[in-house]
């Protein structure tokens, strides 16, 4: 099956915690325009969901305008997925994997936003820009290609 996408999906966010539901509205919109799977919809919310939840409540801690954007675009059968905050410096390609067989009294709190992020994907790349965190993560919608 090959997805196509009408045009490229952008959205630009505040920087609060309610705009989430506009999130997964445009998310939703975007999906079914470009025909995606319910699973892959579902996935693609849950790592912005995150990512946004975790910027939100942690990356504009000292930052007043706080901006997100998010570009999604499907090129040759994989959909891009673009994040971009003006928050605090964090590469979350360095942050550990949490211990998933603690128990949750003994597990420390955070961290399974970033391990879905790359479990959900198939390539993660970070950069700092300026003032900007930059996530480019990347999504076989087909299986037969190699992201290398």
């Amino acid at each position: 099956m090959k997805f196509q996408s009408e045009k490229i999906f952008n959205i630009t966010l505040n920087g609060a915690l309610d705009e989430i539901n506009d999130l997964s509205s445009a998310i939703d919109q975007f999906s079914s325009n470009a025909g995606l799977p319910e699973i892959i919809k579902n996935q693609v919310n849950l790592i912005l969901e995150e990512l946004y939840t975790n910027t939100v409540n942690y990356g504009f801690n000292e930052i007043d305008d706080g901006i997100v954007s998010i570009q999604l675009e499907i090129k040759n059968n994989v959909l891009e997925m673009v994040y971009q905050d003006n928050g605090l410096f964090f590469n979350p390609l360095e942050k550990e994997a949490p211990e998933l067989l603690l128990s949750i009294d003994d597990r420390p709190i955070g961290g399974l936003g970033v391990f879905f992020v790359k479990a959900l994907t198939d390539k993660v790349e970070y950069e700092r820009d300026g003032h900007f965190n930059r996530l480019k993560m990347f999504k076989n919608l087909s299986h037969d290609i190699d992201l290398g």
